[in-house]
């Protein structure tokens, strides 16, 4: 088992034993620096993502006043925004899991939920590493540890069945939005789900939010 292996799997150890809080805050500080999303982030992303609850207050506002979006569509917002996040376990977070992406407000339709595809936690070079595996719209990166409620996403989109990429060393304005970074907040839900909230996403949205379930729970 190479360092990078060996660390992730005492840190998945710690979080699911013990006091989750405690433990957590031990994990956080023994991290190694290269296992830091602040020394990865692209300042644009750290950007979109210091103002992530601007984003959301903003999407939630234009959803409100959006026409024809159906009850259902609202409700399946209400329910995994309102959702109570509890402390990360990183061993739940390991796995298949039906996942849908809600696009709220923005100019697209002021709010859109997409069926369920295919998503998975695994552990690849010692880092918790995110894929959405099917639909056209797909995205994978790595997981950082960030607080004892969430996770940083660091991920890179692509389309269809293209090879999978690294999230990219630089990210600007001018960056074609068609690849454009995907940063992520995740939590773990009480009812077991997870939560990852995207701001600001280069189209058709002021936030999306994919939600992930078991897939017992579809």
């Amino acid at each position: 088992m190479g360092a990078g292996a060996g660390f992730l799997a005492a840190l998945i150890w710690a979080t699911a034993s013990g006091p989750a809080l405690a433990q957590e805050e031990a994990a956080q500080r023994s991290i190694p620096d290269e296992y830091r999303w602040e020394n990865v982030i692209t300042d644009f992303d750290k950007d979109r993502l210091t103002r992530l609850d601007e984003a959301v207050a903003l999407g939630n506002e234009e959803a409100a006043a959006a026409d024809g979006v159906s009850y259902d569509d609202r409700l399946a917002l209400k329910s995994v925004m309102d959702a109570k996040a509890v402390p990360v376990d990183d061993s739940h977070l390991l796995g298949w899991r039906g996942c849908r992406m809600i696009k709220v407000g923005g100019r697209f339709a002021g709010l859109a939920v997409y069926p369920f595809f295919d998503c998975r936690i695994t552990v690849v070079d010692g880092f918790l590493f995110f894929e959405k595996r099917s639909g056209s719209q797909r995205m994978s990166g790595r997981l950082y540890q960030n607080d004892a409620l969430s996770r940083i996403l660091l991920a890179a989109p692509t389309y269809n069945d293209a090879p999978q990429r690294p999230y990219m060393s630089e990210a600007d304005e001018n960056t074609d939005p068609q690849i454009q970074n995907a940063v992520g907040l995740l939590n773990q839900l009480e009812d077991g789900r997870l939560r990852i909230l995207f701001p600001w996403p280069a189209l058709e949205a002021s936030y999306t939010v994919l939600e992930l379930r078991s897939l017992d729970n579809l």
